[in-house]
């Protein structure tokens, strides 16, 4: 906002965000191996100090141009990112108390999609209030202020974040919920032998790159999130990226609005935040196909442009696929972290962003080939269609109805709570 209040041309701002995203995208599978061999508490916190630190120098040194400066600033950002989101992933369930009863492993399971659903609702919340309350001080206060008042924010970050940290040391004296849960990757292991891609890990410590690749490689050994995970790169890729680059040319051709765009883009993030509630509470033995049908409420979403020109319709479909997106996000990082063996968290974690965050500039690279080719409302329509039929052929195979790898018979019967998970000792298969 400073930076074009002092004339700078629009396509260097735009280098700045590209700066920052490019910057993320490229070391979040190895941070992901790093938050796995070192404490992803002190990372985090780690991370957040350097985004207090750069905020502070850009309000000492900036001048309101954008030079130098603010391009680092903008890729420590993206550094840091990279860190903290996979982070933040894997330490908040682990602040929860463990339950008990062992017995009653579904309340646990249940717990940590109701803290995975706060987390991301506030997330998002904030997703909503922050943009708004910066440009608020950015204009009254000026930009350096507005940088102290970020770099107070992460201050604040940083320190939440080591209190929780001293929640997980001391939960870990006890011994971690997931000790006893055995990995639901594909094919059977010996009951005392190491899980995959861990042997290695204990004789020497593996190369940074070969450590990153394991995050890929879990996310593959199980089957439903192999499916998961390449419905979400077709839907990025094929679907959301170019409906993304269609979307404001096509409502400007139907006769709408710059403001019509950013009404129902709001009306997507209030869904968004809604949406992470509502995953918190999804559970039961189908939960995946729950959730799945939440997600093709996106579908609709991408249709609704070219069915309806009413606002209000337009913002109820947004609304709406805003709690499709962020429900479904929610009940599959659950899945993710219960499927997955605890030391490999962080990796599988930085994949699963990756995959739904890295590709989406193929997407939008892929829309803006399309628009040469095609109307912007074909580009919606297949978009839509895409994303229903690909949803509804995942929902075929039972192990991603249920974003679980354990048997209908391994499942502990219900207690009372939204979510159940598999008995501890129903594990070696």
């Amino acid at each position: 906002m400073a930076a074009a209040k002092a004339g700078t041309p629009a396509e260097t701002i735009g280098a700045v965000f590209a700066a920052r995203f490019v910057a993320l995208g490229a070391v979040v599978l190895f941070s992901g191996a790093l938050l796995d061999r070192f404490d992803p508490v002190r990372a985090a916190v780690v991370a957040d100090s350097t985004r207090v630190a750069a905020l502070v120098a850009l309000a000492l040194v900036w001048d309101g141009g954008l030079d130098a400066v603010v391009i680092l600033v903008a890729v420590l950002i993206g550094l840091c990112e990279a860190v903290s989101e996979p982070a933040l992933l894997v330490v908040a369930p682990r602040i929860l108390p463990d339950p008990v009863d062992r017995s009653a492993a579904g309340a646990e399971d249940a717990e940590v999609t109701a803290a995975y659903g706060l987390l991301e609702g506030m997330r998002n919340s904030a997703g909503m209030v922050g943009p708004t309350l910066a440009a608020a001080v950015v204009g009254a206060l000026g930009a350096p202020t507005g940088a102290v008042l970020a770099a107070f924010a992460f201050g604040v970050s940083a320190a939440a974040t080591r209190w929780a940290g001293a929640r997980v040391g001391t939960r870990s004296q006890a011994g971690p919920a997931g000790a006893e849960r055995t990995s639901a990757q594909a094919g059977p292991e010996p009951a005392d032998g190491p899980p995959d891609g861990r042997e290695d890990a204990e004789e020497a410590e593996p190369a940074l790159l070969r450590t990153a690749l394991q995050g890929l490689a879990v996310l593959w050994r199980i089957p439903w999130l192999r499916h998961v995970q390449g419905l979400a790169v077709v839907h990025v890729v094929f679907a959301v990226g170019p409906w993304m680059v269609a979307l404001p040319v096509f409502l400007i051709e139907r006769g709408h609005s710059a403001t019509v765009y950013g009404f129902v883009l709001g009306a997507f993030a209030i869904g968004n935040a809604a949406g992470a509630l509502v995953g918190g509470r999804i559970g039961g033995r189908h939960r995946g196909l729950y959730a799945l049908t939440l997600l093709a409420l996106y579908g609709v979403t991408v249709l609704a442009p070219v069915v309806t020109g009413s606002v209000a319709l337009l913002a109820a479909a947004f609304f709406a696929g805003g709690v499709g997106q962020q429900a479904f996000d929610v009940v599959k990082m659950t899945g993710l972290r219960r499927d997955v063996p605890e030391d490999l968290h962080g990796r599988a974690f930085s994949a699963d962003f990756f995959f739904s965050f890295a590709s989406l500039p193929l997407g939008q690279l892929l829309g803006a080939g399309l628009l040469r080719f095609a109307d912007a409302r074909s580009i919606m329509l297949w978009g839509g269609a895409l994303v229903l039929v690909s949803t509804a052929a995942v929902a075929v195979r039972p192990d991603v109805r249920r974003f679980a790898s354990a048997r209908p018979a391994d499942a502990a019967p219900a207690r009372g709570t939204p979510l159940m998970e598999r008995s501890p000792d129903a594990g070696t298969r």
